[in-house]
């Protein structure tokens, strides 16, 4: 069974609590129309950062998918008020 260090087990606790407690305060005060959408963006910075720490290989039809959310997002921010 491998072993973990607990810091790096807490310190991902307290990374996810904060985005956690952020977006109950976004939901808050922002409109939920919005919001949600942009919340699916954490696919796209979970893949950039699998890419540039993890070195991994993403293929082409998920880049693809990436610039969909991207845009989406982009077009629904654009037009909120």
């Amino acid at each position: 069974m491998p072993e973990y260090d607990l810091t790096y087990i807490l310190g991902g606790f307290a990374v996810y609590g904060v985005g956690a407690l952020s977006m109950i305060l976004a939901y808050r005060y922002g409109e939920l129309s919005v919001l949600q959408p942009m919340n699916s963006m954490s696919y796209v910075f979970s893949t950039i950062l699998a890419v540039l720490i993890l070195h991994e290989k993403i293929p082409l039809v998920n880049i693809a998918g990436i610039m969909l959310i991207i845009s989406g997002v982009i077009l629904i921010g654009v037009n909120s008020r």
